[in-house]
């Protein structure tokens, strides 16, 4: 009679094998995997890579619809869902969207769509006037992946081991606190190369294949092009780190109270982070006029070098370029650094974290009231709770008309209204009721007043546009009535546009800002 014992080592495998299948199940939902596996990945990651060619890493949305554009048959040429669904799972989508009957999607359709599935980044620059999109860091890893399958240039190359070899032993020596065994190194060191310099004295040149050495500076270029490829993922972890720090901030437990004495004592967390530490010295290193110089010419001799000519142009530009094309994409990360250090100083200095950190309690509150209450009340159940809306107006997209290029567009004809007096008691009314902003309009009285010394109703509107439109104007009555002196039996006539983008008129009577508004 036998027992059958439990096999522990197959138990741990089994283990690991299952773990690392749910790993790579949340891969699998990543931008970069669903974009391979997605039926329009040729059609999308061919575009792309077209559309953003080496200098173009950024592009106005204009311009970027414009070249999508330009391939957007290699889109609709392709069999399968029109979704771009993935054969493998029926899920990934390559212009993200749902879907839907093949009509034939617009350029603007599948940016849109591309950027939701994670596959363009989208910008809003401060120094342009149009909102800028990129390749994000999964599309990037997609691409190069792509490239080296096409390549099929294998990785375990001799010149590769030797660049680990020697890293290996560089660090080994820098590391070394025997100072016995670091002489011994340096003794070793010295001797072979005294050794080199009597065999080169006697004549002896001894250089290695060209093959070998295209080799290994096809590897330091394709080292490099990994550099240039990695800034997308600096600017994605920085903003994580940021976001991290905020979430700090307003959570009530943890190490809230260190970060906050960290941040007003001028403390850069963001710098001190791991990635913000390993960009600083990648950055440093970069902008050192030496070593940059030592290496510049150090690349210069090896374009000489007859077996360079073997590289093909490409090849060849980008060694050219080696740093340089390092320089503008590493102070675009260090520009969103800084940025966000200064954000996130702002939001400590001037005390917005403390009016977050309430809304996000009563946030809280209000969720656990909803969620205690989720299994009483039904769905269903009518709510006894009224709310007006301070300002809001609704149409129908089939109000709109068409311009017509003929149509001289004479204007229509006005529509006159009779003159109607409005009580203080009434304008009170209309304030509360409407949540006018009384607060920005007494800046604006004081501000126009401030620099003419009186002012009307209708100076303030001529200077500063009514807002909240027909609002606008009542809140200036409404302060008139209380703070400026009215000239008896005379009028105005105030003008302003509204928020569907008509011109309105108004006569009005005549009030004149003598003082300033006092801010309640």
């Amino acid at each position: 009679m036998t027992t059958t014992e439990p096999n522990r080592w197959t138990d741990r495998r089994s283990d690991a094998v299952s773990a690392r299948k749910e790993a790579y199940e949340q891969l699998r939902r990543a931008s970069t995997w669903r974009l391979l596996a997605a039926t329009k990945a040729p059609a999308v990651l061919a575009i792309l890579q077209a559309t953003f060619p080496a200098g173009d890493r950024r592009l106005p949305r204009s311009e970027l619809i414009a070249r999508v554009g330009a391939h957007l048959s290699l889109l609709h040429d392709d069999e399968g869902p029109a979704d771009g669904t993935s054969a493998a799972d029926g899920a990934a989508s390559a212009d993200g969207a749902e879907v839907e009957a093949r009509g034939g999607r617009s350029a603007a359709e599948y940016v849109d769509g591309w950027v939701r599935e994670g596959y363009l980044t989208r910008r809003d620059d401060p120094q342009r006037t149009e909102t800028t999109f990129e390749p994000s860091p999964a599309t990037i890893d997609a691409i190069q992946f792509i490239a080296s399958l096409e390549e099929h240039r294998p990785t375990t190359t001799q010149s590769r081991l030797q660049l680990v070899i020697q890293q290996f032993d560089r660090l080994a020596q820098e590391t070394e606190t025997d100072r016995d065994v670091r002489l011994a190194d340096l003794q070793r060191r010295r001797e072979r190369i005294e050794q080199e310099i009597r065999e080169l004295a006697e004549g002896e040149l001894m250089l290695p294949s060209a093959e070998a050495s295209v080799d290994r500076l096809r590897d330091i270029l394709q080292i490099a092009q990994e550099l240039s490829g990695d800034f997308l993922q600096y600017r994605e972890d920085l903003r994580a780190v940021d976001l991290h720090l905020r979430e700090q901030i307003l959570s009530p437990e943890g190490s809230r109270g260190e970060i906050l004495e960290q941040l007003l004592a001028g403390d850069d967390l963001l710098g001190q982070s791991t990635v913000g530490r390993t960009f600083t010295a990648f950055f440093r290193m970069l902008n050192d006029p030496a070593q940059t110089r030592a290496t510049q010419e150090l690349v210069d001799r090896l374009l000489e070098r007859d077996f360079s000519r073997s590289l093909s142009r490409d090849e060849r530009e980008r060694l050219a370029n080696v740093f340089s094309d390092l320089y503008e994409p590493a102070q675009e990360v260090l520009d969103v650094k800084t940025e966000l250090y200064r954000s996130l100083a702002r939001f400590v200095r001037s005390q917005d974290f403390r009016q977050h950190r309430v809304l996000l309690e009563a946030l809280q509150e209000a969720q656990g009231v909803a969620l205690a209450q989720k299994d009483e009340v039904p769905t269903r159940t009518p709510f006894p709770l009224e709310l007006d809306l301070s300002r809001v107006q609704l149409s129908s997209v089939s109000q709109h008309r068409l311009k017509d290029p003929t149509d001289p567009g004479a204007p229509a004809e006005a529509e006159v209204h009779d003159a109607t007096s409005l009580s203080v008691e009434v304008l009170q009314d209309l304030v509360r009721t409407n949540d006018i902003d009384l607060v920005g309009l007494t800046s604006h009285v004081n501000d126009v007043r401030g620099r003419s010394g009186q002012a009307s109703i209708g100076d303030i509107l001529r200077e500063k546009p009514a807002e909240q439109g027909l609002a606008s104007v009542i809140g200036l009555m409404f302060l008139a009535t209380t703070h400026a002196q009215e000239r008896e039996g005379s009028t105005e006539i105030v003008t302003w546009r509204e928020l569907d983008g008509n011109d309105y008129a108004a006569r009005v009577p005549s009030f004149y800002f003598l003082d300033d508004v006092p801010v309640e």
